[in-house]
């Protein structure tokens, strides 16, 4: 990757994600709330002889309504619609390995998921508010800078952010969005550390940020009902403090060179409330 690695930088999704630099999902597999070490951290990003792991229908549905929602004008150009054959006969199967080829690098869904996923994008971007607010941002925005406290390149990527600055926008997939199942999902995969540290990269590279954080989350299923979630202070202050602590052990184990797991230190063991209570009745 020639191009410096400072500020903005313009980059597919491929290159950002397989590239140097610390993001959020980083800070989530050395997470002490998601049973995670600095082994894990280790094992998902910096072991050489980890295996790659392979795409599943969730994540290829995932990444397509993505797409197909933030850019739906290149939602040809990187998703298609797979072939109305099982791959039983052995007609079928040379028609889909022709197909594949022809395909390749693209996202190949049944066709199903495709057209499930051509649902998504219509009914979010007709959502009265929802809408607008994603037809006017620039998507998929790369940026870097270097943690003055670790020294750590640390890097974000939005999904999108107003041309005027108001407001950036994240997207996200969920079963129900109702504001008390998204706040079970805040909690469980740690989206509360998001907006902190891409609103702290964009400080540290501008001296500013846009004022509104905005969780655009949709469902998978129909009727695909939208929520619309703005960051808060508190979310922000928690978010920033798991942040920082994950950054400082990622920064710490790197220049030991030492990636502990759970087994150190010998440790009281632990029983859960509910096996308490029961042994109790």
């Amino acid at each position: 990757m020639e191009t410096k690695l400072h500020g903005q930088v313009d980059l597919t999704n491929e290159e950002y994600h397989g590239g140097p630099g610390v993001s959020k999902s980083h800070l989530d597999w050395i997470a002490p709330e998601l049973d995670r070490t600095p082994l894990h951290y280790w094992n998902k990003y910096i072991n050489p002889d980890r295996e790659p792991e392979p795409d599943t229908p969730a994540t290829l549905f995932g990444s397509a309504c993505h797409i197909a929602i933030l850019e739906p004008d290149l939602l040809n150009k990187h998703v298609v619609r797979g072939l109305d054959v099982e791959r039983r006969s052995t007609a079928d199967k040379f028609a889909w390995a022709q197909f594949e080829e022809e395909n390749a690098g693209k996202i190949i869904l049944k066709r199903e998921a495709y057209d499930r996923v051509l649902l998504v994008r219509d009914k979010v971007h007709s959502h009265p508010t929802v809408g607008p607010l994603l037809r006017s941002i620039k998507t998929e925005q790369s940026f870097y800078t270097t943690d003055k406290e670790t020294g750590e390149l640390i890097k974000c990527r939005f999904d999108g952010l107003a041309p005027n600055g108001a407001y950036s926008l994240d997207l996200k997939s969920t079963e129900c969005s109702s504001p008390r199942a998204f706040g079970k999902s805040v909690a469980n995969f740690r989206y509360d550390v998001q907006p902190p540290w891409y609103e702290d990269i964009f400080d540290d590279l501008y001296g500013d940020h846009p004022p509104y954080w905005m969780f655009v989350v949709f469902e998978k299923e129909p009727p695909f009902a939208c929520g619309l979630y703005y960051a808060t202070d508190e979310s922000r202050r928690l978010g920033r403090m798991k942040a920082r602590r994950d950054l400082r052990l990622i920064a710490e184990c790197r220049a030991n060179g030492f990636w502990p797991d759970h087994a150190i230190e010998a440790q009281a063991l632990q029983l859960p409330r509910w096996y308490a209570r029961d042994e109790a009745a």
